[in-house]
């Protein structure tokens, strides 16, 4: 049935009623309880109604209870379960904030014990010793969660802890974190974990929190002081609290907590202020971990980089103590002397380097802060007694006028010796180059003339004349000399190349179908496959040709004794390769090369074949390289693949 509307001690419920419940008159029961008493609904957690003995003793309304949860009455946990006739001490809320002891029962008025009355007494004698241990396990637990703040790993968890206490002890409508802007220290910012809400914005001036206490208070009827307090009005909030997070005046943080009644009770208060000040200093704290955490892992960084340069020169470095003993040395100084760093760690350095003249000079004047090269006609011995010509330049490492190091660096100067011979050798295979390119030219008539009086000789002998397999051999050796003459001519003198767009899957093809029929009675066969249908290279198309017609002659000459397969593929070059390219892999099944000549297969003279002239890869690696392109070689046993990158035409 409607339930009675009363006035503004009655109990007008703040919604439909338990089906169980239709039946009863809420406000006459109510009434007729002498004590204070409210009528409560345990499915949902919400107050019925009240009678007149509760308003008077809570100082609530009407409206005011309403809008409350029994939580929020009763702070901590509670069993609702009916009781009859067993009380039990229970901590109540009143309007003004403050808590005041009280015993409560818990009755039962539906059939499926859904919707109870809660009644609500003065404490007896009885109950005097169970209110003092009440009273204290409350203050215990407030206190125990003030521990928990200092246990948190991030500063964010300690904003999430800190924001649990404040929902526990005061239950508010809303309530905000913000935090440091990392981008601006001038302003603080709504922490991700918050709600959304346009009550409050979600940065704040820090200029709006100068002076603040260690918490501000503003409640109804008070006028607002600040644009928050005004927000709060705005929105309708009977209270706002303001807890700064200071620590030695340094702001860390903030905590806004905004509801309507009741308000704060001065331990509250006094509780939270303490709560925020440990919050603080666990915030700076974490912040100051975190700081040094990145601290040293950037000192781990230059370390990292430090160890990465010194790690990679070629020359030695060595690091000496100012008492002059190896504090380390790199890999470059230790493959130099033959020791490891870790066996002549604190050994003194003239026990480690020893040469024909002492370094004695050198270490006294690092250890005065003067640098000194010695590198004339000086020579070092390694671990094994071997010795090499070196230089050495000695650094002192100075702080505020006080040597705290010594480096020593390395240089084996016998590379440089190496490396002089080494151009001499190329200067002279570019003479001998010059000279090559002559000599072939003067001798190519003489062979011409020989090879045309043979072939006359040959004309005018009869088949089964004795010596015609003499002249066919004399013959065959002439144009072997001509091949090899024509090649040294092409290697020794620069060609001009006249580049334009080659159709490659054509240019190939036409090269296999003319070897076709050497390799089908070689039983080699053949495949070629190319992607796209065109694909067009820059390039000079004789020049581009004659790499190709070396790289498959090469690979049937390879498979001649025994047979096997060609392929050919013709596909785009990696996309990071730029400019854009053409990648051609040309392959044969042959027995491979060695792998002491894989290195050197593209030198000039260099050759696997009893006939060949050692010059056909190196004339093709010229002509790829003219074209601004990459050839290299892949082979093991079973296998040869020679890789050819060339542009791509626009």
């Amino acid at each position: 049935m409607t339930p009675v509307t009363t006035d503004q001690y009655g109990s007008k419920p703040s919604g439909s009623a338990n089906q169980d419940f239709a039946i009863l008159d809420r406000s006459l029961i109510l009434e007729l309880i002498s004590a204070a008493a409210i009528v409560y609904r345990r499915t949902d957690d919400k107050i019925i109604s009240a009678n007149r003995n509760f308003y008077d003793l809570t100082g609530f309304t009407q409206e005011m209870l309403c809008e409350l949860s029994l939580r929020a009455l009763i702070p901590g946990e509670l069993d609702t379960n009916p009781t009859g006739d067993q009380s039990r001490p229970v901590r109540l809320q009143i309007s003004s904030g403050d808590l005041i002891l009280a015993t409560m029962r818990v009755l039962s008025i539906s059939l499926t014990n859904q919707i109870v009355v809660l009644t609500f007494s003065p404490p007896d004698s009885e109950f005097e010793i169970r209110r003092d241990l009440l009273e204290q396990e409350y203050r215990f637990d407030n206190f125990s969660l003030l521990t928990t703040l200092g246990n948190q790993t991030s500063s964010q968890a300690v904003f999430q802890t800190a924001v649990q206490i404040v929902q526990r002890m005061l239950n508010p409508n809303l309530i905000l974190s913000y935090r440091i802007n990392p981008r601006n220290e001038k302003q603080l910012q709504l922490n991700p974990t918050s709600p959304q809400t346009d009550v409050f914005p979600s940065v704040i001036d820090r200029d709006l929190l100068q002076n603040l206490p260690s918490w501000q208070l503003w409640k109804l009827p008070k006028e607002t002081q600040n644009e928050l307090q005004q927000s709060a009005l705005m929105a309708g909030y009977h209270y706002l609290l303001t807890l700064p997070l200071y620590y030695n005046q340094a702001l860390q943080g903030l905590l806004l907590a905004t509801g309507e009644a009741p308000y704060p009770d001065d331990e509250t208060l006094r509780y939270l202020a303490l709560m925020s000040a440990h919050a603080a200093s666990a915030i700076q704290g974490l912040n100051s971990l975190e700081s040094a955490q990145r601290t040293l892992n950037n000192i781990r960084h230059v370390v990292q980089i430090q160890h990465a340069i010194t790690d990679n020169l070629e020359e030695g470095v060595i690091i000496l103590t100012p008492d002059l003993r190896i504090a380390e040395m790199n890999p470059a100084a230790e493959f130099l002397l033959g020791y490891a760093s870790k066996e002549v760690f604190r050994q003194k350095a003239d026990m480690v380097l020893i040469g024909n003249e002492t370094l004695s000079a050198l270490y006294k004047s690092a250890q005065q802060g003067i640098s000194t090269l010695v590198g004339t006609n000086f020579s070092l011995n390694n671990r094994s007694g071997s010795s090499f010509m070196a230089q050495v330049l000695c650094i002192p490492v100075m702080e505020k006028d006080t040597v705290r190091s010594i480096v020593l660096i390395l240089r084996d100067i016998s590379q440089t010796e190496q490396i002089r011979a080494h151009s001499q050798q190329l200067e002279q295979r570019a003479f001998l180059g010059e000279v090559s390119a002559i000599f072939a030219h003067e001798v190519k008539n003489p062979i011409n003339s020989i090879s045309t009086g043979l072939q006359f000789l040959g004309l005018s002998m009869k088949p089964d004349d004795p010596q015609a397999n003499l002249v066919s051999r004399l013959q065959n050796d002439c144009l072997r000399l001509t091949h090899l003459m024509e090649s040294t001519l092409t290697f020794s003198k620069p060609v001009e190349y006249n580049p334009a767009p080659v159709d490659l899957a054509i240019l190939i093809n036409s090269i296999l179908e003319r070897w076709a029929p050497r390799m089908i009675k070689l039983n080699i066969s053949y495949n070629l496959e190319h992607q796209p249908d065109n694909p067009l290279v820059m390039a000079d198309a004789r020049a581009i040709e004659q790499v190709f017609v070396n790289l498959i002659s090469n690979a049937i000459q390879a498979m001649e004794t025994d047979g096997g397969s060609l392929n050919v593929k013709i596909h785009p070059a990696d996309p990071d390769i730029m400019p854009p390219q053409y990648e051609v892999i040309v392959a044969d099944s042959g027995p491979g090369i060695p792998d002491d000549l894989v290195n050197h297969i593209f030198e000039p003279f260099l050759t696997t074949k009893s006939k060949g002239t050692g010059l056909g890869l190196a004339i093709s690696r010229r002509i790829v390289t003219a074209h601004k392109g990459n050839i290299y070689v892949e082979s093991f046993p079973g296998g040869t693949m020679f890789h050819v990158l060339l542009l791509k035409a626009a």
